[in-house]
């Protein structure tokens, strides 16, 4: 029998899970044990389960320091997480008749270009813009996380580019793409006339109760009975300091109140506008966003099957604070786990939510191999479809080989593959982890000109084609060198050959060390140089680049 209960400390939850017996307390005290008792920093943590379950557990510390523990009022900045408040902002507005979703940008933002297509707020709303991302262009222009950059440093950035990478509309950004939250957060201050936490604190978070959440303007900004952030280096406990404005702070106990209306548990006026933010995102042409996490939601959260139960994830990381959020809306179920502590948190609100719904799963943790309909190809069958193979949109090779009697996925430099298992239709194969996800490869037009698909559960299909890599000499090599500079964000890189290795020197000294992939084509271990794309004019001769990655399209560097 379920009991209604709200639990404001661990050790408090520790008394009322007492009631229901040893097991119940054992399996909690389990999940959080690492931070109970402990001058370490912690999390705290909220539970909805159907009417009657609702509580939060707090273990830990906030402040190392001064011994201040955690407790369900403490504020944690969540990251990622915050972005559905802004969200909500923007459909307020247009409730208030202050904005039009189909409004063009430049409306509120008149520094900004205008484009050959219109870009509208529903764009940004809709994650289509086709901007590129300021959190990718600050690595390539070697602005560390720690360094300052303000939200009008990006903007600024932003503003910069001339051409969209796609028409709005039309295609979807990069899935955590921060550009289109950045010029929500401007036109709602410019619609409202007031700051983003001014109108969050009237609009939002005063009627809803949430009296431990409000958004700061910037990074000196001063916040009582924060959580502070830390993260461990060389087994020494370190601050991690954070230089970004416009975050959210808010706390377990609020954020059980915010769930409780999002998922329909607690009457509001804002309710029925609060829960438009699960509604998917589209393009114009009513396609939705698939992605490898799930379909992305107005919310910014991820809707998937989780063991063949429908749920929602989301999950932030800013500095050492980290949260995710798990909903399972059949089972009524929320769970969410804020740290201060630079971990990733993930299984302890998964195993908070296993506890009462592990029984309601209808598939396995893991899959079962045996019981995947599969058949036997001979070695000689898979060599078909070996090779390597290239996504040139993210900037990402694979190779697929023949090892021994399977066949095997690899990423390149990596020593061990993967299994990937024939399937019984024609041409596909799964490949085995140890998880439940089922990532499921098609390939079409095997041979030289071969590609394959790659879907994880319900997502849209990454497509990879054949390739074979690109060999160079040292002396080939020295026709990428000479210095390169990007007009839009005012750096540029030298490349060199170095150890028989073409290497990019950025603006701060940080290095790139690109690998060949096809002819006058490049790839990166580093995420912001993905792939790289050398330009010859009529005579042959290099003239610039352009980098292909998730979150930019076509960014040119000119050779000087």
């Amino acid at each position: 029998m379920k009991r209604s209960f709200f639990i404001l400390s661990f050790s408090l939850c520790i008394t009322l899970f007492a009631q229901e017996g040893t097991s119940n307390q054992s399996e909690i005290d389990s999940i959080f044990s690492q931070w109970q008792n402990k001058e370490v920093p912690g999390v705290t943590a909220g539970l909805i389960y159907g009417d009657n379950i609702k509580y939060t557990i707090a273990s830990g510390l906030a402040d190392v320091e001064e011994k201040k523990k955690n407790t369900a009022q403490t504020k944690f900045q969540i990251g990622y997480v915050s972005r559905q408040f802004i969200v909500l902002a923007a459909l307020l507005l247009e409730h208030q008749g202050k904005l039009s979703m189909d409004d063009p940008i430049q409306k509120y933002l008149p520094d900004f270009p205008v484009y050959e297509h219109t870009l509208a707020i529903s764009h940004l709303i809709n994650n289509s813009s086709g901007l590129n991302d300021p959190a990718v262009l600050k690595r390539i222009m070697g602005i560390q996380t720690e360094d300052i950059f303000s939200n009008q440093d990006a903007l600024n950035l932003i503003q910069r580019q001339k051409k969209l990478n796609f028409e709005p509309g039309t295609e979807f950004s990069h899935m955590t793409s921060k550009v289109e939250i950045l010029l929500l957060i401007e036109i709602i201050q410019k619609a409202s006339g007031q700051s983003l936490s001014a109108f969050a604190a009237t609009s939002i978070f005063t009627p809803l109760k949430m009296n431990n959440s409000l958004f700061t303007e910037d990074y000196n900004s001063i916040v009582t009975n924060i959580a502070h952030s830390y993260q461990t280096q060389e087994d020494t406990l370190k601050l991690r300091k954070i230089n970004a404005g416009h975050v959210l702070y808010t706390s377990a106990e609020d954020l059980t109140k915010w769930y409780s209306i999002l998922t329909g548990k607690s009457a509001s006026q804002l309710s029925s506008i609060i829960q438009q933010l699960d509604n998917p995102v589209k393009l114009d042409d009513g396609n939705e966003f698939d992605s490898w996490w799930g379909k992305l939601t107005l919310g910014r959260s991820f809707f998937h099957m989780e063991r063949g139960l429908p749920a929602y994830w989301q999950f932030g990381r800013i500095g050492g604070y980290a949260a995710n959020v798990f909903r399972f809306p059949e089972q009524e179920m929320t769970s969410f786990v804020l740290g201060n502590n630079n971990v990733y948190n993930g299984m302890p609100a998964m195993l908070h939510a296993n506890h009462y719904i592990e029984k309601e799963y209808t598939e396995p943790a893991s899959i079962t191999v045996d019981q995947i309909k599969s058949r036997k190809l001979s070695p000689g069958s898979l060599k078909k479809y070996e090779g390597y193979y290239w996504n040139s949109k993210r900037g990402i090779a694979r190779k697929i080989e023949v090892v021994g009697d399977s066949l095997q996925y690899f990423r390149l430099g990596q020593e061990r593959g993967t299994y990937m298992l024939p399937l019984a239709e024609k041409d596909k194969f799964q490949l085995v982890t140890e998880g439940d996800e089922k990532i499921i490869f098609s390939f079409q037009d095997i041979g030289v000109n071969s590609s394959y698909g790659i879907v994880l559960g319900e997502s849209l299909p990454d497509i990879y084609h054949k390739y074979s890599p690109a060999e160079y000499s040292n002396e080939v090599l020295k026709d990428f060198t000479g210095s390169f500079y990007s007009s839009t964000l005012r750096v540029g890189y030298d490349f060199m050959v170095t150890d028989g290795q073409l290497v990019g020197v950025g603006p701060k000294g940080n290095i790139v060390v690109f690998h060949p992939v096809m002819p006058d084509t490049f790839r990166s271990d580093s995420f912001e140089f993905g792939s790289i794309i050398f330009k010859r004019n009529s005579s042959g001769t290099i003239t610039r680049f352009l980098i292909f990655t998730d979150g930019i399209q076509g960014l040119p560097f000119i050779k000087i």
